[in-house]
Formats: C-alpha cells, structure tokens, sequence
C-alpha cells in the first residue's frame, strides 16, 4: 500500500461528539444542582459563586451546543468558543460541590485533551459582512446604553441600586419582557425607559434577522434543490457492474494536473467545475462551470456540494487545505485531494477521505521497477496504477 493513500482521521468528528457530551453533562449537572443541596455548603462570596454556577451552567450547556454545531462546520472560531466554555463547565463542576458535577469535570478535562489534538481540523473562517457586524455593533451599544443610563439615573428608579441591577433592568426592558418589579419614578427616568423600549427589540430583531436570516436561506435553498431532483444520490451498481443514473462530481481547479481527470470523468458522471475568479481555462462540453473564489461560503453554496456524490480538490488550488476543510464541514461525499509537494498530512487533518500524491506515486512505480526487473517490475507497476485508480 502507498503511502499516498491514507484513510481520514476521525479525531475532528471526535472532538464535536465529546464537545456534545459536556454540554448535555453541564445541563444536566445545572439542573441537578438547582434542585440538590451542595456537599460543601459555603457563606459569603463563596455561596454566590455557588448558586452562580448551579444556574449557568444550563447556559453554559446550550452555549457549547452551539460550538459543537459550529465545529461540525469546520469553524476556527467555534473550536476556540468551545475550549473557553469546556474550560468554564470544568470550573463550574469544581465550584458546585456536589458528587452528581464529578463526571462533568473529568469529561471536561478529557475534552480539553481531545480538543489540543484535533485542533488543526478546524481551520474554517466565519465571515460577518458589514450588516451582520454594524448589527452586532448595534445591540452592544444599547446594551451599553441601556446599563449604564440605568445605573447613572438610579436614583430615579424603584429597584435599580447596581451595575447588576442595571443589567438587569437593561435586559428586561429591551426584550419586552417587564416584569414590574423595576420601574421609573422620575420624569427622566421614565423617558429614558421609553428609549430603551424603542432601541432594544427593534435593534435585538435586525440583529437575529442579520445573522440567522442567511442560514434559514441556505437550508431553504438545499430542501429546493433536493425537491427538484438535483441531488444525484439514487445511483448504485447492479450485479453486471452498470451504473444507475448519473453521479454527480464537483472539481476545484483547472489547471492542467486536473484537466485530463475532468475529461475523463465528463462522459461518466455530471461534472461541476469551480474554476476560479480569474481563471480562463476552456472545459469540456457538457462541463458546469463556476466562477468565484473557490474559499467563499457563498461559492461553496452555488456548488451544491451537499447533493454531489465525490468531491476533487486539484493541487494548487488557492488555500487547499482551507478548501478541504469548508468542503467536509457541508457535505459528507468522498473527497478527493491531489497532494501538492509536502501537504499530505494537512489535507487528511483537513477532512479529505482520500490524498493522492502523484509524485508519490511515480517514485513508488520506479523503484518498484528497479527493485523487481523483469516480471516483478511490470506487476509492480501495474499494482501501483490499481492502487492510483
């Protein structure tokens, strides 16, 4: 077997599996701890801090699925999120006290270890464009606003004494909940009520419509794709080795190491060719061509990548490694890597299923050949162009 060819590591799908695990741990652990007494009871700060952890850490639990769904992306970010919160959930299990947090801190110490060791499978860069980051920008400022106007004309309010009852307030009021149990008692302070009424849902809806808005359309998108029948999926070999319908491959790059592949597969499957913003190579007929950055989630999305059957990524395709990993993170088809020079191992890291070093593959055929002359050295080779097919 060549060492070219090499099955993909798990540890990635690893991580996001024990990611998940805490996080139902600590949701778990917080409830219990709610309703259970500590084994150490505590006084003064100390208590606080107790009864802190009991209650956030559901938050905590929710924070990480979030992470883990992130991760399941490929999400450089996500990864970073999780290691802070698995950390935090640990801390919280320390601080409860009570036998039932025992096994949410050693899950959370053996996350830690799993974490270190798949870090170099999240490479993916979220991207926020200037909408979702001026409304991000938007509801931290009347957070801001809304606490600090608080706590300043705090004597203008029933119930409003320190920067956590500011907060406090400041949430309540912008999420239209209104308890009652703040109120203004001033001519000031009620008008400063009022803006916060108007600020906080109008800025907290832009905000979830900025940054969900386009997850709800890609799913759209894929569900609309799939009802048209342009998910590839339904073929499979009968007994006399022919194939039903038309797989469906999508190619990264152009260059001429790929092109005899993109000809050679064109008359047997349906071929997707992302070539680039500046490309200018001439496809086969019959051949889809996309153009755009090959790295771009939005180009990814114009690829359908979740209805193909294989995935080939070329050498010397712009950030190859990165590409691999955004690939994995939105389908689950094979994907296919062309090493280019030492980049073997970042590409199985990165999640492709198969990497074919074709250098590999020519010195490999040679010694064979010069190791087994004659007969042995053509069975060789051949063995090696079995292994390369």
């Amino acid at each position: 077997m060549l060492e070219a060819f090499r099955p993909r590591r798990s540890d990635g799908r690893v991580a996001v599996l024990i990611v998940t695990a805490i996080a139902l741990a600590s949701i778990a652990t917080g409830i219990g701890a709610i309703l259970t007494r500590p084994a150490l009871e505590l006084g003064g700060l100390l208590a606080d801090l107790q009864t802190a952890a009991a209650f956030s850490g559901p938050v905590v639990g929710f924070a990480l699925l979030v992470t883990a769904w992130g991760m399941r992306r490929g999400y450089r970010v996500a990864y970073l999120g999780a290691v802070i919160l698995v950390l935090l959930s640990g801390a919280h299990g320390v601080v409860q006290f009570r036998a039932l947090s025992v096994p949410l801190v050693i899950l959370s110490i053996g996350g830690l270890v799993v974490l270190v060791t798949a870090s170099r499978r999240f490479t993916r860069a979220g991207r926020l464009d200037a909408t979702q980051v001026g409304a991000l920008a938007a509801i931290v400022g009347v957070f801001c606003y809304g606490t600090a106007g608080a706590y300043a004309l705090r004597s203008g309010f029933d119930g409003v004494e320190g920067v956590v009852d500011a907060v406090y307030f400041t949430v309540v009021t912008a999420s239209t909940v209104g308890y009652g149990d703040v109120h203004a008692t001033t001519e000031t302070a009620r008008l400063f009520a009022v803006s916060l009424v108007v600020l906080g849902p109008a800025t907290l809806a832009a905000t979830v419509g900025s940054l969900f808005g386009p997850v709800v359309e890609s799913h759209l998108a894929r569900a609309g794709r799939r009802a048209t029948g342009r998910g590839y999926r339904t073929f499979g070999d009968d007994p006399g080795g022919r194939v039903h319908g038309k797989a469906r491959v999508v190619v990264f790059g152009a260059g001429e190491t790929i092109r005899p592949a993109i000809v050679a597969l064109a008359g047997r499957a349906s071929i997707a060719v992302v070539t680039g913003e500046e490309s200018t190579a001439v496809l086969p007929d019959g051949v889809e061509s996309i153009d755009g950055d090959p790295t771009a989630e939005r180009t990814l999305e114009r690829a359908a990548l979740d209805t193909c059957n294989a995935v080939l990524v070329g050498a010397g395709t712009r950030d190859q490694t990165r590409l691999v990993a955004a690939a994995r993170s939105v389908t689950d088809a094979r994907i296919v890597a062309l090493a280019d020079g030492g980049t073997v191992e970042s590409l199985e890291r990165a999640g492709a299923d198969v990497v074919v070093d074709p250098e590999a593959l020519v010195v490999e055929a040679t010694l064979g050949a010069l190791s087994d002359r004659g007969g042995n050295g053509s069975q060789s080779s051949a063995s090696a162009r079995s292994q390369s097919g």
